[in-house]
């Protein structure tokens, strides 16, 4: 017995096992810059100014100093007026003004504050205010702060911040507070980053496009702090950090900008070779960014159908497919 078959061919079975368009994933690498910078300290923050590179960082007990260098690696000290804090970091608003955020100590606690730049680099600042009550704590506690304060493509700044809510080795976690004004701070729901990560930057932050440089706690077998990547769509879910690898990168308190398209100048702060000295250096060095790619599949294309009418007498078929054919006996209409 023939059992007849439909005219009618699907082909989304065939469509289905051909191979589509293959994704490949963001790619960094980083290579420390064979400069000689001379700037010893932590917690730098670099702004691009008049051509020149100003960094900020801790050194020692007097707080926050600053030095601009250029192209070729060579810094002079910037004077500057007054105590600027330590951690200190600066937003700049569309207006051009500028506001610096930064951690302050006392006996008893220690507390983010911001203070708005009275010149164009910021050198002095002017009165305090404390950003929120949340970003305070006793001053035993530590791997706290770090505050990275940042300006959203929506005109918004908000502060990432490395809180401790359990003691314990690498269970350190990055918060975020957001501000509509720069200056009062709510905290954001959640954790961007869990599992020991510290001393955030945020080097590109566009509509669904943040770049996030940072560092360990010396999680690793090494037991170093190392730098890491981290990309996200909207400032809050970040990916899993990504180890950046090579000679030199090691290090913590990164900060960086985005030089050119998709290459970044980073500064951080290094050791010595005993992990146990901290008298701290500052280093430079160059992140590149190979965005993900489309690349066709190793197979054909999913194919596009179409379908035509057959007719026989006063009898219609309609027939699909990648090149549809009539039956024998019918004709296309």
């Amino acid at each position: 017995m023939k059992i007849k078959l439909p005219l009618v061919i699907s082909l989304s079975l065939i469509s289905s096992v051909l191979l589509g368009p293959q994704a490949s994933a963001n790619t960094f690498q980083m290579k420390e810059d064979q400069v000689q910078l001379g700037m010893s300290g932590a917690s730098a923050h670099v702004e691009r100014f008049n051509g020149v590179d100003r960094v900020w960082r801790a050194d020692g007990a007097s707080g926050t100093v600053a030095s601009d260098c250029n192209e070729a690696g060579v810094c002079t000290p910037v004077s500057l007026t007054g105590r600027l804090g330590f951690d200190f970091t600066v937003v700049t608003f569309p207006n051009g003004s500028k506001r610096a955020y930064f951690k302050e100590m006392d006996p008893q606690s220690q507390q983010v504050y911001s203070a708005p730049c009275l010149d164009a680099g910021c050198t002095s600042i002017g009165s305090r205010s404390a950003t929120s009550e949340e970003m305070k704590v006793p001053t035993s506690t530590k791997a706290w702060g770090v505050p990275d304060a940042v300006l959203l493509p929506d005109g918004r700044v908000r502060i990432y911040i490395v809180e401790s809510p359990v003691i314990g080795k690498c269970l350190e976690k990055i918060a975020s507070y957001i501000s509509p004004d720069g200056i009062t701070f709510t905290k954001e729901p959640g954790w961007r980053l869990e599992g020991g990560y510290v001393d955030t930057e945020i080097i590109r932050a566009k509509a669904n496009d943040y770049l996030m440089i940072l560092a360990d706690i010396g999680c690793t077998p090494s037991r170093r702090q190392q730098l890491f990547v981290s990309t996200s769509k909207d400032g809050l879910t970040f990916s899993a950090p990504q180890m950046l690898t090579g000679t030199g990168v090691e290090g913590l308190d990164p900060t960086g900008y985005e030089h050119s398209a998709n290459l970044f100048r980073i500064y951080y702060s290094q050791a010595g070779a005993n992990k146990a000295d901290q008298n701290y250096q500052i280093k430079r060095g160059t992140l590149t960014l190979t965005p993900a790619t489309t690349t066709p599949g190793s197979g054909v294309s999913n194919p596009t159908k179409t379908s035509i009418t057959c007719v026989k007498g006063k009898s219609s078929k309609k027939v699909s497919g990648v090149n549809p054919k009539c039956p024998k006996g019918f004709k296309k209409k």
